[in-house]
């Protein structure tokens, strides 16, 4: 590969000593030949402060920064590992993930050919290792190319198909056209930020499971999710947003019905089922018939 781009790594981590080794060996036996890896930690009670020390003193690391005081936000710590990133392009690794050794050159392959941001397919993994059977909803089995304006209002607003940042590298000169909105959303900051970001390219999505996506019980989501606070958040992004993506009578009927059906899991507290109903009846089409349409839909993508 001749003068390839340089890539920042930004690994944030809090609390995930039990997946540091892992997830560090599997940064640094990455094929791509350029890289700068940026250790990020807020404030871990464990001992993940002494297993980064011990990565720290690697050649690619340009930084580790650890906090004195948790900051309780993850995307303040992104934002952190940004301002300290002189690559062209930028993969978040979160530190209880894993990635395959081709991740980052496949993804970068795609960027190289003008792509804004590109992706892959992700195996969900629980606290061992040990791969999770899920009935996904991806309707997608193949690699694709899209603008992504399409992908963000397809794509981005209903279910999020960008569901781990681990998954996701991107060209770090977007950021000046992201705002910092995302930053007040501690849930479903991700989302807008994904959004902001196709919003000013190309998306290219990778079939091939490259990440390998973490669940476990000290995730810093699960407890948002269950008091309905990431459906809250994502109507108030949807109400930010939606002015600027020409969305369809059509394209707000399945958003609504996805969050719809999304308000009725059983992982859901009551109260935190009623929060989020009542952020989402102020739109019209949050409505029986919307959920009809989106529970249609996505019968249809199962036979396709």
């Amino acid at each position: 590969m001749k003068n390839p781009a340089l890539v920042s790594i930004i690994m944030p981590n809090y609390r995930h000593a039990a997946y540091l080794r892992q997830r560090l060996d599997s940064i640094f036996a990455q094929d791509y030949p350029n890289f700068e890896v940026i250790l990020l930690d807020d404030a871990s009670t464990d001992n993940s402060d002494a297993i980064l020390q011990e990565y720290a003193s690697r050649k690619q690391v340009k930084a580790y920064i650890r906090n004195e005081h948790n900051s309780g936000n993850t995307f303040l710590q992104w934002k952190k590992g940004f301002d300290c990133a002189s690559g062209e392009y930028i993969w978040i690794a979160e530190s209880d993930d894993v990635a395959a050794p081709n991740l980052l050159s496949t993804l970068v392959s795609k960027l190289n050919k003008g792509a804004n941001l590109a992706f892959c397919a992700s195996e969900w993994i629980d606290s061992n290792g040990t791969p999770i059977a899920r009935c996904s909803s991806r309707p997608w089995n193949h690699d694709f190319r899209m603008d992504g304006l399409t992908f963000a209002k397809t794509y981005l607003l209903g279910y999020n198909y960008i569901c781990n940042a681990s998954a996701v590298v991107w060209r770090k000169r977007a950021l000046a056209n992201v705002t910092d909105t995302h930053l007040s959303f501690r849930a479903s900051g991700d989302r807008l930020f994904w959004i902001e970001l196709a919003m000013q390219g190309d998306v290219s999505y990778v079939a091939e499971k490259m990440n390998c996506f973490r669940q476990h019980q000290q995730k810093v989501s699960a407890p948002a999710n269950k008091i309905g606070l990431n459906i809250v958040q994502d109507h108030d992004i949807y109400t930010f947003i939606s002015p600027k993506l020409a969305l369809s009578s059509m394209d707000r009927r399945l958003i609504c019905g996805y969050h719809m059906r999304a308000i009725m899991s059983p992982d859901l507290s009551e109260e935190g089922r009623l929060k989020a109903a009542a952020a989402w009846q102020q739109e019209k089409e949050f409505c029986r018939f919307s959920l009809f349409l989106y529970m249609l839909r996505q019968a249809w993508l199962k036979i396709q």
